[in-house]
């Protein structure tokens, strides 16, 4: 149970930021993309993509953000060069999709605000 609530409360504060971001680009975030140790994580990937209700791509890269920064240093080294030129073309690993429905991920996000509200009134 301690695992699975770990798991609930990253997940939920993720999609907490996504729907942050969204507001704030005024645009909806359609896919979540991710990479690094947590996504060998079953259970935290299908968490994720339930609470947000969107689907979670795990990178085939496992440090696809190192690799994003070297691309845009190298892209700002040499702006003649296109992105298809620096960054080698890969897919995802493995996409998770939503398998709660809408109303059951809000509900779970919903007790996840109140515990955190309540927890930061002491």
């Amino acid at each position: 149970h301690l695992v699975r609530a770990l798991c609930e409360g990253l997940a939920a504060q993720v999609a907490e930021l996504a729907d942050a971001a969204a507001a704030d680009l005024g645009a909806p975030v359609t896919v979540l993309r991710v990479d690094g140790g947590l996504t060998r994580s079953a259970l935290l990937m299908q968490t994720q993509a339930d609470l947000l209700q969107r689907p979670v791509e795990v990178s085939a890269l496992p440090d696809a953000t190192a690799l994003g920064v070297g691309t845009l240093a190298r892209l700002g080294a040499d702006p003649s060069r296109t992105l298809a030129e620096v960054l080698p073309a890969t897919g995802p690993t493995i996409v998770y999709e939503p398998r709660i429905t809408a109303d059951e991920a809000t509900e779970r996000r919903t007790r996840f605000r109140t515990a955190v509200t309540a927890l930061l009134a002491g």
